[in-house]
């Protein structure tokens, strides 16, 4: 039976009511995580002035020391396809890398906030330029604006999926027409989830007043709908196929998930990477604070006998001048003047923050070393810690990898959609330049995301292995140029040494054969050996 107007309101309030109850409940622990990345700690916290807080930077350097190494390099997919031409393909993985590449920013902004929060979202959309290129952008969403079927087990299986956005009346009577909308306030989630209506009164311009909009994706009717409860008469804005499809003519949404963890009984909820060290992160400030204002009660005071001396004495017994002479109105030096004792801190606090420090170390998955923090860990340790976090983080870029594929293909059918027929703009393929035209790009490709990520540790370790077995590969007969060009990229030399011809047999090389008793080598075998015995030794943060 199909859905009357009424009943499709009604399931996007309803699910809007979810939607809101939902992040509602969460927004003081999202507010508390926001503010430890940012080094507020002591935010909303009342404090007496006198008391000195210190807040230390774990949570900012916890989230950035996992972009620094998700994101390496640029991300980056590989194209392949069955059923259309090389050129085709070529075009297409030119076009989307291109892309990718100036959306860069967004993409970690995007992990930032899915390491922050539970999880995130990309939102790809078409906007006005002139450039046909660019008419296309993506833009990371925090996990309070999307609206999810979390009954759902898999992101596939959802039976619905919305945008909860707030956009100028300006732009809603340009969009929708003059209707009668009720304006209100953008809100902030940290502050006024629901927000407020705006006194009509103020005269606002209609740029500084807003209505709620709610996009809503209709998986099971394979519709879209785009309603505002800030409509007076009520009813959809708007109600149509959802436009974006793919290859096979399947709806395709154009909103992506990035999950770096999950609830394991509730897929569709994300759990927050930086809540794993949350308590212990505050913790230390709680000590590191009560240590400061410590050290500074931790100050010679002294009691004196009232008269017996004046102002000057007393500024020069503070003062503390060597060889000073102070002169002393009384019979008898006897209770003058006393020091005022001071209990040390305890060394419980000193044991207690090594033990915070220690579990703040366990719940990140990136070990010390590959921070460049020096430890007493012995060589087999550290790169069995190596060894464990490029594992942790080759999980967490299958996650973003996953979310940069699809990302690709949403990108790849909404050019086919905003390329116009008289657009011809031109890209790079190779040393060429193409012409991008929506029927190259209206093909069935399938996506693989190139795996960027490293970690300085690992980065070095993998050139060391890579010279080690380059002796290996000449056996096995691999190709010179190919061996050349694994050396360049690993060690990101530039391109132009691909171009230096390779070494030829000669008389040293056979000499330097028979001299063994073996037979001459190959040009691989050679431009081996030279690349090991040449190479400088790679230092690496391993104690011996």
């Amino acid at each position: 039976m199909a859905k009357t107007e009424q009943d499709i309101i009604g399931l996007i309030y309803t699910c809007l009511t979810d939607h809101k109850e939902n992040w509602g409940n969460k927004q003081e622990d999202m507010r508390r995580l926001r503010s430890a990345y940012l080094t507020k700690f002591f935010e909303d916290v009342e404090y007496d002035s006198s008391t000195i807080r210190v807040e230390t930077s774990d949570a900012y350097t916890f989230i950035e020391s996992y972009i620094a190494s998700l994101f390496e390099k640029s991300p980056a997919v590989e194209v392949d396809s069955m059923k259309t031409q090389q050129d085709n393909v070529e075009l297409a993985r030119a076009s989307v890398n291109s892309w990718l590449e100036g959306n860069r920013k967004a993409l970690e902004n995007g992990s930032r906030l899915a390491l922050i929060y539970p999880m995130s979202f990309f939102k790809v959309s078409p906007v006005e330029s002139e450039d046909p290129l660019q008419r296309v952008r993506i833009r990371a969403l925090e996990p309070w604006q999307v609206i999810l079927d979390r009954d759902a087990d898999l992101w596939e299986e959802q039976r619905y999926c919305g945008h909860h956005y707030y956009i100028p009346l300006a732009e809603a009577k340009q969009r929708y027409g003059n209707k009668r909308f009720t304006p209100v306030s953008k809100p902030n989630y940290f502050q006024d989830w629901d927000g407020t209506v705006v006194d009509r009164t103020k005269a606002l311009p209609d740029e500084y007043q807003y209505i709620e909009v709610v996009e809503f994706y209709d998986l099971v009717d394979d519709k879209l709908y785009v309603f505002s409860p800030n409509w007076k008469d009520g009813g959809l804005l708007e109600k149509r196929q959802i436009p974006l499809r793919k290859y096979d003519g399947s709806p395709l949404v154009p909103i992506v998930g990035l999950y770096y963890s999950r609830v394991p009984d509730k897929p569709m909820d994300g759990y927050s990477t930086l809540a794993r060290v949350y308590d212990q992160i505050f913790e230390k400030n709680i000590i590191r604070t009560f240590w400061a204002n410590a050290i500074r009660r931790d100050s010679r005071q002294y009691i004196v006998k009232e008269g017996a001396m004046d102002e000057e004495a007393l500024a020069k017994i503070t003062a503390g001048v060597d060889g000073a002479i102070i002169p002393v109105d009384n019979e008898s030096l006897d209770g003058i003047i006393r020091e005022v004792p001071v209990t040390p801190l305890s060394t419980n606090f000193d044991r207690y923050l090594q033990m915070v420090e220690s579990d703040i170390q366990r719940g990140s998955i990136i070990s010390p070393n590959t921070k460049g923090i020096a430890t007493k860990a012995t060589a087999t340790e550290v790169t069995a810690l190596a060894q464990y976090t490029a594992s942790e983080i080759g999980r967490m870029a299958r996650e973003r990898d996953e979310a940069i594929e699809e990302i690709a293909e949403v990108y790849t059918r909404m050019m086919v959609y905003t390329l116009e027929e008289g657009d011809r703009p031109v890209i790079m393929v190779g040393k060429k330049p193409r012409y991008v035209t929506a029927d190259s790009l209206d093909h069935s490709f399938r996506f693989f995301a190139l795996d960027q990520a490293a970690t300085p540790l690992s980065k070095e370790l993998k050139k060391r292995q890579l010279l080690e077995l380059l002796p290996v590969l000449s056996q096995l007969q691999v190709p010179m140029d190919k061996i050349r060009e694994e050396v360049i990229r690993a060690f990101d030399l530039p391109e132009v040494f691909l171009d230096i011809p390779a070494p030829q047999e000669d008389t040293q090389v056979r000499t330097r054969a028979e001299a063994v008793g073996a037979e001459p080598t190959t040009d691989a075998e050679v431009l081996a050996d030279e690349l090991v015995r040449q190479a400088p030794t790679i230092p690496l943060p391993i104690p011996e």
